[in-house]
């Protein structure tokens, strides 16, 4: 799964799903006010929630953007192992190397089978 930011009004990715929870831990209390309110002060209500939300969305992105900009920075993989077969394959033509000046054809393949690769840790990684 890669990791998605998302979209600044957090309808996609981390930043949804970040806006998702900001709303569920922070709207009750603003809609038990909208829900106790008459009048003006229920519609004035509603639009201090509209608003909240709003800027929840991008409160929502900041943090996603943030927060996979760090990982894809500084992330670190280690202990990556894997194995397979490794075919080189060299072609054409000798230096002269006497008095006759003349060329070789030069061709040649070698294998090595069930070679191990090993992860280095020589640094951070990045990955997508």
């Amino acid at each position: 799964m890669p990791l998605d930011i998302g979209s600044p009004n957090a309808s996609t990715g981390m930043s949804k799903a970040i806006f998702e929870e900001l709303d569920n831990q922070l709207s009750p209390p603003l809609q038990d006010a909208i829900d106790k309110a008459i009048g003006n002060a229920k519609y004035e209500a509603q639009k201090a929630l509209e608003k909240a939300r709003k800027s929840w969305q991008k409160l929502a992105y900041a943090i996603a953007k943030g927060v996979i900009d760090h990982i894809l920075l500084n992330m670190e993989i280690v202990g990556i192992k894997t194995s397979g077969d490794v075919m080189t394959t060299v072609a054409g033509n000798t230096t002269p190397a006497s008095f006759d000046n003349h060329q070789h054809t030069v061709s040649g393949t070698g294998v090595q089978l069930a070679l191990g690769f090993a992860q280095s840790n020589d640094g951070p990684g990045h990955v997508i």
